[in-house]
């Protein structure tokens, strides 16, 4: 008896202390916010969760670059010669072997969240709390910021500016429908892109792409174009389009500064023209744009002319192995099917130059045919807008 009511007693406890995180969960506007160097994350689900915040794993993996894992009932982080394992079964973490004493990962109805402050530590971060504005921010001193004061300025004025629009924000006016006369509709269009090369699967992409009368467009990396140039020319001599995707792929890098992140573009296009004689103004920058490309990067990628493509289908080739190219193909497919009834009537695929995808295009280009889909190449008289940050000036 004594205990049911100890339980019970515990149970009315932990409701009040942590009233605020349930709360928090089912609130449909984010209570608190994560900044990363400069910059506020758009994350739409950050959790109080025992007094420390945290986010869905996956969403802080892509910004921070943290590749994950899942195998039998266990998700495997590994960066930095560092290793967290998940047990989906005991619910506990370990770092390099070592249980975790405490929770910084949680199960919250089947995703899971892991502490901003624990993650950003473990890979170097520092963390500040601004409590006034309920913002976590982490960031390195090896790449430019501002200080406190001047962040915390620069998001008062973010948020105070996000509030006053959704306080001057208008629900959409529902006008009447009018009948129309359905008219046959007409397949998009689809740009197969292809990362990361050029290598030896770029000939191959480029080879299967001449078999079945298709058209890509191709980002290279400069440090992988000096030691392939004949890849590079053959790639443009059947007419694809080579844009640049930056010369190092090193986040660190290329990310450091506006000045780094204009040099890397300028010196990877100034490779192509030299080698193919083109002009090279698309670009796709490593990681895709947001949150990565800051205002001052916009407007110099704007001065000087530069396009940006990001995409509207992820393959996720890369986390397949030669043996999975089955789930590869689906992933398109699925993808393609979904922009296609959403309207989108110019579907961006992310590929990458590598062996599970040589594998694959095939069945994708056979695939996209039989459907009725314009397998096209980048046209820079038309333009598409494909980017993250929605920006119509690029």
């Amino acid at each position: 008896m004594k205990r049911s009511v100890l339980a019970i007693c515990t149970t009315l406890m932990l409701s009040v202390v942590f009233g605020t995180t349930m709360s928090n969960a089912s609130a449909k506007k984010p209570t608190h916010y994560i900044g990363l160097h400069d910059r506020l994350l758009d994350f739409k689900d950050v959790r109080v969760i025992d007094n420390d915040m945290k986010v869905p794993l996956g969403d802080i993996a892509k910004v921070l670059y943290i590749p994950l894992e899942k195998e039998e009932g266990a998700t495997y982080i590994r960066k930095r010669d560092i290793e967290l394992i998940y047990d989906e079964t005991t619910k506990l973490t370990t770092k390099n072997g070592t249980q975790v004493g405490w929770s910084p990962i949680v199960d919250v109805g089947g995703t899971l969240f892991i502490s901003v402050k624990y993650i950003a530590r473990e890979l170097g971060f520092k963390v500040e709390y601004f409590q006034k504005l309920r913002t976590l921010r982490i960031y390195r001193d090896d790449y430019e910021h501002m200080n406190a004061e001047a962040y915390k300025t620069h998001v008062k004025k973010l948020l105070d500016k996000k509030q006053e629009a959704e306080k001057t924000a208008k629900p959409p006016v529902k006008k009447p429908a009018k009948p129309v006369k359905p008219a046959a509709k007409s397949k998009a269009n689809v740009y197969l892109t292809f990362d990361d090369g050029p290598n030896k699967f770029t000939a191959i992409n480029n080879a299967t792409l001449k078999k079945y009368d298709a058209q890509g467009t191709f980002f290279f990396l400069g440090k992988h174009m000096k030691n392939n140039e004949s890849i590079v020319k053959a790639v443009a001599k059947e007419g694809h389009y080579i844009g640049t995707h930056s010369m190092t792929h090193d986040a660190k890098k290329v990310y450091k500064s506006t000045k780094a992140f204009i040099d890397e573009m300028n010196e990877g296009t100034q490779l192509i023209h030299e080698m193919t004689g083109h002009d090279a103004k698309l670009l796709r920058v490593p990681y895709g744009s947001k949150p990565h490309v800051t205002p001052a990067m916009k407007k110099q990628l704007n001065q000087i002319g530069y396009k940006m493509w990001d995409w509207d289908v992820d393959s996720n080739d890369w986390k397949y192995t030669d043996k999975e190219t089955d789930q590869i193909i689906k992933n398109v497919r699925t993808g393609v099917e979904k922009a296609d009834k959403s309207g989108d009537r110019d579907i961006i695929i992310l590929l990458h130059d590598r062996s599970q995808t040589s594998k694959a295009l095939p069945q994708i280009i056979e695939w996209l045919q039989k459907e009725g889909y314009t397998i096209k190449t980048y046209e820079p008289e038309h333009h598409i807008i494909q980017n993250f940050l929605h920006d119509t000036t690029l």
